[in-house]
C-alpha cells in the first residue's frame, strides 16, 4: 500500500512539473493583458506612487491623497510607518483588470485592493474623485495595519500571518470606518439588516457583511467607549495575537460578548425607524422579487417610448442579464441579452448601470465591456440581437441616454483621468466632447426635445472651466458633493451649464419629466435617498417618497406618467413603479430624516471656507475629515510646518524646482514574493536541504521561481527554475527542471530515474472566456540500476502540445453551477532517436455543462474521451477521484515502464471503482450529478470546534472505460450479452451514489459513498471516498 501511495504522489508531482504545468490550469477564465503599458513612477515622503501612460495627475492626486490619509491613520492608530508603501495606480477599471499583481481574473465589484505579501495597493480611477479617494484610504489602512500587527518586509509579513490572522469583519471594517467614518451608504445596509433580521453574529459577518457590518462594530465602539479605544485595541490585539484577549483588555468583552452589545446598540438604533417611514411596496407595484427568484440585483429600469414596457438588468440566472418585461406584467420577463459569456459582453457595467431606448422602441442600447475597452451596443429589441457596436478611444465608457431626435447617444467617457460627457453621432459614429474639464460628469439624462441635458457633477461653482486658475489642483478643491446641473446641447462648442441643485447632500440619477418642465432625482438629503422634484427654474425641490430604504436608478415614462425605480431591501435591489407619478398628493410629504442624521450635531467654525457644508459633511461621515477637508481648500502655504514640513525637506528629492513631483521611467526589478530554505548535515548522508524563492518586480510582469530539494548529491536532487514574461496579451514561459525518483523492484533490485528537461510555453487568451496554449518541452528519463550491472535506460522526448480552452461556467460554494467549459488538446511526439526516443499522437477532449434548476440546484454533464496512436502511445488510467486520501489500488502500476510513469493521463472521476480500474490507449467517461443543498449549517462542539455554512449534496453517476487499439483493432467490449434482451457491462464500468460537499474556507472536502454496478448485480458495500477539491 506505501509503495502504490508513493506512486500515486509521484505521479502527481510528475504532473506538477509537466511543461503544460504554468500554463492556465485545465480550465479557468483567463487574465487577458489587452495592452502594453508604459509605466512611470513618482515618489512622496512616504509612497512610491507607480502609474501607467497619461496618468500622471491621478498619480499626484493618489500622492496627495495617500500623504493626507496616512496623516489621519498616524494619528488614530498612535503608529508611525517602518517602510515606504508602493501604490500602483490604473487610468481605467479596464486597464486595472489588465494587473499581473495578481493573476486572478479581474472583476467588475474589485475597485482595488492591497496585496500582502509586498505590502502594495492597487486602485483604479472610475471617473469619480471621492470614490478615487475613497478607495486609496481604505487600501492604505489595510497596508499600514499590515505594518502595525506583523511588521516589515515579507519574511515578517509572512511570519506573522502564519502566527496569528484577525478576521475579514476587523480588516475590512477598519478599512471602511478609518476611510468614510459613518456614512449614508452604509447606514443604509444596516438598517436593511437590522430591519429585516438578517443580522449574523461577528463571526459570520463574510461578503459584503464584512466591510459595512464591520464598520458598523468600529462605529459601535468609537460611540460607546471613545474613539482613541480603537488605537488601544489595536495596540491590545497587536500584543496579546489574539482577538478575544485584545477585546477583553481593551473594552472588557470577548466576541461573543461584543456581539450581543453590537446587536442591541442596532435594534435600538433601527428598529424606531419602522414607523416613520414606508417601504417601497406600501406605495409603489414592485416589478421584481429578488428573494423569491433567488438572487440580488435588479437595477437600471428604462421605458420603452410608449411606457408598455421596462427594460433592466439583473443577475437572476447567475450572469448579469438585459430582460424586457410588459410593466403590466412583469412575470412576461423575457432576456434579450445573455451577459458575461462572451468576449463582446465582458462585462455590464452592472455598478454603474443605464439602458436607454431609441425613440421607435425598436432598439436599446447599453455600455458594456468588450475586451480591451468599453462599447456602447445597440439592439435590436424584436431579433433579440446586437445590430451595431460603438467604439471608442476612450478608457471607459457609461450611462447612455439616447436623444429623442434619435441621432445621437449622450454617455458618460472616462479619459487620461477625466470623467466627461459625450455625444456619438450614431450614423457616423463620430464622438463629440460636451464637457472637457477635471471634474466627475456623470449620469446623463435628455430633456423630452433634445435641447437639454440633465447631469451629475462635483463642479460645485465651476460652471465655466475656462476661468479656472493655472495652478488649479483637484487634490485641493472641495469633490465631496454631487449635484445635478443642465447642459444645453447644440453646435456650439462653448455650451452654457445651470447648476440646479446646491444642497451640502448627494443628488443622483436625475431625469426629466414628459413635458420637460420639472426634474426628478435622488437625493440624501433626509438621510436616506428619496426621490424630489424639482423645476429647473426653483431653488428647492418636493419630496415624494419617505422611504426606509434608499432609491435610485429612476426612469420617467415619455408616456403614461410612470415613473420606476430601484430600491434596496431585505439584501437586494428590486423595481418599483409609481403610476400617475405627476398627480401624486405630495404636499404635505416631508421626509423623515434618519436616526443618523437625527442625531449629528452641526458645527460651524469661523477658520473654514464654506464652513457649513464642510461640518455638515464631516458629521455625516464621523471621521476625524476636518484636517483634510481644511487642507482640501488651502495651498501649502497654510499647512502646518510641524506636521507637514515634509513638503519642504523632502522637495529636491521628490519635487522639481517648481514644487511639482518629479516623474522617473519604470524599469524593472526583481523584489522576493516569498522565500523559504532549510538545511541540515548528516555524517551518513552529507547535506540535505530545501528551498524556494519567488521573485517578480513591481508590476508582477516578470517573474522567477526556483525550488530545490537537496539530498545526498545532485543526481538525487530536485531543483526546478521557470521565469514567465506576462506583460503583453500572450503569456510566455520557459523552464527548466530535475527530479530523482527511486523504486524498488523485485527483479532489478533498487532503481533511480532522473526526469529532466527545458521547456517553453504560451498562451493566447482571445478573450476572458477563450484561449488558446501551447507548449514545447525535451524531456529525458535517465533509469539508473544501483544495485546491479545493468546499463541504465535513456529516453529522450519531444513533446509538443496545443490546446483551445473555453469557460464560461458560473461558480457556487463548491464548484460550478451554471454555464460551459470545455477543452480540447492535441500532444504529439517524435521519435527522436530509434533506441531512446518515443512515438505518439494523442487526441483529447472534455466538455462540461451545467444546468441552473431553481435557486440552489443545478445539474452537471460531463463527457471526455480521448485516443493515442504511434508506437508508444500514452495511457490513460481511469477509476477513483482526485486528491483521494484514502485510496484504494485495483493492481500497482508497472514500475518496469517509464513511460506508463511520465506520459500518462488520469481521467477522474470513476467513483464506484479503485485507481487503474481500467486503462488503454483510448478512453471515454461520462459524469453526471445532481448538486442540491444538504444542511445550512453544521456545528461540532467536541472534542474539536468545527463550523461549516453551506454543506451541499449531490446525486451521481459515472460510466467510464478505457481500452486498447493494437494492430488496427479496437479491442473494446462495451456489453456482454446474457441470452434475449439482456446485457450486462462488460469494458465499461459503472458507479452511483451520493455525496456531501464541504467547504470550510481554506480547504474543500468531498465525502462521497459510491455503489459498482454492472446492471446485473450492484456491490453489496459501497466504497467510501474522502477527497480534497471541487467539483469537475
Amino acid at each position: 500500500m506505501k509503495c502504490y501511495r508513493a506512486l500515486i504522489c509521484l505521479l502527481f508531482l510528475v504532473s506538477a512539473c509537466n511543461p503544460d504545468f504554468l500554463l492556465p490550469q485545465q480550465f479557468g477564465k483567463n487574465h487577458v493583458q489587452y495592452t502594453h503599458f508604459k509605466s512611470y513612477y513618482l515618489q512622496s515622503q512616504h509612497f512610491d506612487i507607480y502609474f501607467t501612460e497619461n496618468g500622471r495627475t491621478l498619480a499626484e492626486f493618489a500622492a496627495e491623497a495617500a500623504e493626507d490619509a496616512y496623516h489621519q491613520l498616524r494619528d488614530n492608530f498612535n503608529f508611525e510607518l517602518t517602510d515606504r508603501i508602493t501604490i500602483i495606480v490604473y487610468n481605467s477599471h479596464n486597464d486595472f483588470e489588465q494587473t499581473n499583481v495578481v493573476l486572478a481574473p479581474g472583476e467588475e465589484s474589485v475597485g482595488g485592493f492591497t496585496e500582502f505579501y509586498k505590502n502594495r495597493i492597487v486602485v483604479p480611477f472610475e471617473g469619480e474623485w471621492e470614490k478615487f479617494r475613497h478607495v486609496i484610504h481604505h487600501e492604505l489602512t489595510h497596508a499600514v495595519m499590515l505594518q502595525m500587527m506583523y511588521g516589515s518586509g515579507f519574511q515578517a509579513i509572512i511570519a506573522g500571518l502564519m502566527q496569528f490572522q484577525l478576521p475579514l469583519w476587523f480588516i475590512e471594517g477598519m478599512a471602511e470606518y478609518q476611510s468614510r467614518g459613518w456614512d449614508i451608504e452604509s447606514d443604509d445596509f444596516m438598517r436593511d439588516a437590522a430591519l429585516n433580521g438578517y443580522l449574523p453574529a461577528l463571526p459570520y459577518l463574510n461578503g459584503f457583511f464584512a466591510y459595512k457590518g464591520g464598520q458598523s462594530v468600529f462605529r459601535f465602539i468609537a460611540q460607546t467607549y471613545g474613539r482613541e479605544r480603537i488605537a488601544d485595541l489595536l495596540n491590545k490585539i497587536r500584543f496579546a495575537r489574539n482577538l478575544d484577549a485584545g477585546l477583553l483588555q481593551s473594552i472588557g468583552l470577548d466576541v461573543q460578548g461584543l456581539n450581543a452589545a453590537w446587536h442591541k446598540y442596532l435594534k435600538k438604533t433601527y428598529w424606531p425607524d419602522i414607523a416613520s417611514h414606508k417601504e417601497p411596496a406600501e406605495f409603489a407595484r414592485q416589478l421584481t422579487d429578488h428573494r423569491r427568484e433567488g438572487h440580488s440585483i435588479n437595477n437600471s429600469p428604462a421605458f420603452s417610448p410608449d411606457g408598455r414596457r421596462i427594460a433592466y438588468l439583473s443577475d437572476r440566472s447567475d450572469y448579469f442579464d438585459i430582460y424586457v418585461a410588459d410593466v403590466d406584467d412583469p412575470q412576461s420577463a423575457e432576456r434579450l441579452i445573455a451577459g458575461q459569456q462572451s468576449g463582446k459582453l465582458e462585462e455590464l457595467h452592472w455598478l454603474r448601470p443605464c439602458i436607454s431606448w431609441s425613440p421607435n422602441g425598436q432598439l436599446l442600447v447599453f455600455a458594456a465591456k468588450a475586451g480591451q475597452r468599453d462599447v456602447l451596443h445597440i439592439v435590436d429589441v424584436g431579433k433579440k440581437k446586437i445590430v451595431r457596436t460603438l467604439k471608442f478611444s476612450l478608457d471607459g465608457a457609461f450611462s447612455p441616454s439616447w436623444s429623442p431626435g434619435g441621432d445621437v447617444i449622450a454617455f458618460c467617457g472616462i479619459l487620461h483621468g477625466q470623467s466627461d460627457i459625450y455625444e456619438v453621432e450614431i450614423e457616423s459614429g463620430s464622438l463629440r466632447q460636451l464637457t472637457n474639464d477635471i471634474f466627475s460628469d456623470i449620469e446623463p439624462s435628455y430633456s423630452p426635445d433634445g435641447s437639454r441635458l440633465a447631469f451629475v457633477s462635483d463642479r460645485g461653482d465651476h460652471l465655466n472651466t475656462e476661468r479656472l486658475p493655472d495652478d488649479f489642483a483637484i487634490h485641493h478643491y472641495d469633490y465631496h458633493n454631487y449635484d445635478v446641473y443642465i447642459l444645453q446641447t447644440g453646435a456650439r462648442n462653448d455650451l452654457p451649464i445651470s447648476r440646479i441643485t446646491d444642497t451640502p447632500f448627494w443628488e443622483k440619477s436625475p431625469v426629466f419629466s414628459p413635458d420637460g418642465q420639472k426634474l426628478a432625482f435622488a437625493s440624501d438629503r433626509s438621510g436616506i435617498f428619496n426621490i424630489y422634484v424639482q423645476k429647473p427654474g426653483d431653488s428647492s425641490a418636493i419630496a415624494t417618497t419617505n422611504l426606509v430604504s434608499s432609491a435610485g436608478h429612476l426612469s420617467w415614462s415619455r408616456a403614461g406618467d410612470k415613473l420606476a425605480f430601484a430600491a434596496f431591501s431585505n439584501a437586494g435591489y428590486d423595481l418599483f413603479v409609481l403610476d400617475q407619478f405627476s398627480h401624486r398628493d405630495i404636499d404635505q410629504l416631508v421626509p423623515k430624516t434618519s436616526q443618523f442624521i437625527s442625531s449629528l450635531k452641526i458645527r460651524r467654525s469661523e477658520n473654514t471656507i464654506r464652513s457649513d457644508w464642510i461640518n455638515v459633511r464631516e458629521d455625516r461621515m464621523e471621521g476625524r475629515f476636518g484636517r483634510y477637508f481644511l487642507r482640501a481648500h488651502l495651498g501649502d502655504e497654510y499647512r502646518d510646518p510641524e506636521t507637514e514640513s515634509w513638503a519642504f525637506l523632502e522637495n529636491k528629492k521628490i519635487k522639481d524646482d517648481n514644487g511639482d513631483f518629479k516623474i522617473n521611467q519604470y524599469k524593472p526589478r526583481f523584489s522576493p514574493d516569498f522565500a523559504f530554505g532549510t538545511a541540515v548535515y548528516s555524517q551518513l548522508w552529507g547535506v540535505q536541504g530545501a528551498g524556494q524563492i519567488a521573485l517578480s518586480d513591481v508590476f508582477g510582469n516578470h517573474r522567477l521561481l526556483f525550488f530545490t530539494n537537496l539530498y545526498y548529491d545532485f543526481g538525487s536532487s530536485d531543483y526546478l527554475l521557470n521565469y514567465l514574461y506576462l506583460p503583453r496579451r500572450i503569456d510566455l514561459g520557459i523552464g527548466a527542471f530535475h527530479q530523482a525518483f527511486f523504486f524498488n523492484s523485485r527483479n532489478e533490485g533498487l532503481m533511480r530515474d532522473r526526469y529532466f528537461g527545458l521547456n517553453t510555453y504560451g498562451a493566447y487568451p482571445f478573450d476572458r472566456f477563450k484561449r488558446l496554449e501551447a507548449s514545447l518541452a525535451w524531456l529525458g528519463i535517465n533509469r539508473e540500476y544501483l544495485e546491479n550491472d545493468a546499463a541504465s535506460r535513456k529516453i529522450r522526448v519531444l513533446l509538443a502540445s496545443a490546446a483551445y480552452v473555453r469557460d464560461t461556467s458560473a461558480w457556487g460554494w463548491t464548484g460550478p453551477v451554471h454555464g460551459e467549459r470545455s477543452e480540447f488538446r492535441v500532444n504529439f511526439s517524435p521519435r527522436l532517436h530509434k533506441d531512446e526516443g518515443i512515438e505518439f499522437l494523442t487526441l483529447r477532449g472534455d466538455y462540461r455543462k451545467y444546468f441552473k434548476i431553481g435557486q440552489k440546484y443545478s445539474l452537471a454533464v460531463r463527457v471526455a474521451g480521448g485516443a493515442s496512436a504511434g508506437k508508444n502511445p500514452q495511457r490513460f488510467y481511469l477509476g477513483g477521484v482526485d486528491n483521494w486520501l484514502n485510496q484504494d489500488y485495483s493492481h500497482p502500476l508497472r514500475i518496469d515502464n517509464p513511460e506508463a510513469i511520465y506520459f500518462s493521463s488520469f481521467e477522474l472521476p470513476l467513483r464506484g471503482t479503485s485507481f487503474f480500474e481500467s486503462s488503454g490507449n483510448r478512453f471515454v467517461l461520462t459524469n453526471l450529478e445532481f448538486r442540491f443543498p444538504l444542511i445550512r449549517r453544521f456545528e461540532l462542539g467536541w472534542p474539536v470546534r468545527i463550523t461549516a455554512n453551506n454543506i451541499r449534496g449531490v446525486f451521481f453517476t459515472d460510466l467510464g472505460a478505457g481500452w486498447d487499439r493494437t494492430r488496427g483493432k479496437e479491442r473494446f467490449q462495451p456489453f456482454r450479452s446474457l441470452g434475449g434482451n439482456h446485457f450486462m457491462l462488460n469494458d465499461l464500468k459503472m458507479g452511483y451514489g451520493l455525496g456531501a460537499h464541504i467547504n470550510f474556507g481554506f480547504l474543500l472536502l468531498r465525502i462521497d459513498i459510491a455503489w459498482s454496478t454492472d446492471w446485473r448485480r450492484t456491490a453489496s458495500t459501497p466504497r467510501y471516498y474522502f477527497s480534497l477539491g471541487s467539483e469537475f
